[in-house]
């Protein structure tokens, strides 16, 4: 019994090991805005991809842009699961709605979170008419479509990102001085267990390498999309 027991104990660890989450090999330091980007994938149906369990033959591209104080943001991701190819487009909502302000000064923790939840059914909606004793929630969604792609267009633009470079893009990129408000990739790739992350600024003109190859990258991936889709810098 005990060889079979060890058999089986092996078996599991190695089935486990398969299905891992990932290895952090690059990643912009921290406070960035890769974590609200993970935080809102987390709470929907993308997941988080730093904590998906996958096979070692997973791959998973997400490139992101936006992150202005006026500007949308989106994200396209590109996704090679079971041998299967898909694409989807995830777009980040505002979502508000309105109590009143007595209410928010007295309410508990649970009781504003439970106001936010209920913001989120009423997302893209702009409130209006605001009078001085009341008080707005606000919070963000994303929200996730599946594109109607075919499996060798997806294939290409993979292909065509990884040519651009997106396994060479460091974490981030030193400025002096720092942008302030400015258009932001942010890029997360996936390959078997190994994730990669970076945030870097859209610049017009661009100062490094790695500021062409994102911008590269963004173009190949955003291929995918169509014309009114595709988010401008």
């Amino acid at each position: 019994m005990a060889p079979l027991c060890s058999a089986f104990v092996l078996a599991l660890a190695l089935s486990q090991a398969a299905f891992a989450q990932a290895r952090v090999l690059s990643a912009p330091p921290e406070p960035s805005l890769l974590n609200i980007t993970r935080q809102w994938s987390r709470a929907s149906t993308l997941g988080d991809l730093r904590e998906l369990r996958t096979g070692a033959d997973y791959r998973d591209l997400r490139v992101w842009g936006g992150y202005g104080l006026t500007t949308e943001t989106q994200g396209v991701v590109l996704r090679r699961a079971n041998g299967q190819w898909s694409a989807f487009l995830a777009r980040v909502m505002r979502c508000e709605i309105k109590i009143p302000r007595v209410v928010g000064e007295t309410a508990s923790r649970a009781t504003m979170q439970h106001y936010t939840d209920e913001a989120r059914h009423q997302c893209g909606i702009k409130l209006r008419d605001v009078g001085p004793g009341s008080q707005i929630i606000t919070t963000d969604s994303l929200l996730v479509d599946s594109l109607s792609i075919a499996a060798p267009t997806i294939e290409e633009a993979w292909n065509a990102a990884l040519s651009a470079g997106v396994f060479q893009l460091p974490g981030h990129v030193e400025r002096q001085p720092a942008i302030d408000d400015a258009f932001m990739y942010v890029i997360e790739v996936r390959s078997g267990n190994g994730y990669r992350a970076s945030a870097i600024e859209h610049l017009e003109h661009p100062a490094t390498q790695a500021d062409q190859q994102v911008k590269d990258v963004y173009t190949a991936v955003n291929r995918v999309l169509k014309d009114e889709q595709v988010l401008k810098p």
